[in-house]
């Protein structure tokens, strides 16, 4: 395992009830929504719980279908002042990669429920 590899993974486990003040986002202990949002755990099977890491040197995958939403701990990885100094997190479509130096962090979880405005009707 590469340092920054290292890092990025000590992170995980470092920020495991870590909560943005501005109520952004919150890891929950990787099992509940402190934020309490719509949508948070709906699937109340026991799959939920499961979590897979995997990989070597300088890449390395996050699997898991539960809660945390995946943009959460791509931001406490990032997120200032409590993200690991000069990790940046990208949206890939399907994932989020977290990258620090030469060390990729690929972050495949569940999204966050779409914010939807109030329908106004005239």
């Amino acid at each position: 395992m590469s340092e920054d590899a290292e890092r990025l993974l000590a992170g995980l486990t470092c920020r495991i009830a870590a909560r943005d003040p501005e109520g952004g986002w919150a890891i929950g202990n990787w099992f509940s929504d402190p934020l309490m949002r719509p949508g948070w755990l709906a699937d109340q099977g026991e799959d939920r719980y499961e979590k897979q890491l995997q990989g070597a040197g300088h890449q390395w995958t996050f699997r898991w279908n539960g809660f945390p939403f995946v943009e959460d701990v791509a931001a406490s990885l990032t997120a200032p002042p409590i993200g690991v100094s000069g990790a940046i997190a990208r949206d890939a479509g399907d994932h989020f990669e977290v990258r620090l130096g030469s060390a990729t962090l690929r972050l495949d979880g569940r999204r966050a429920p779409m914010h939807q405005e109030p329908e106004v009707t005239p």
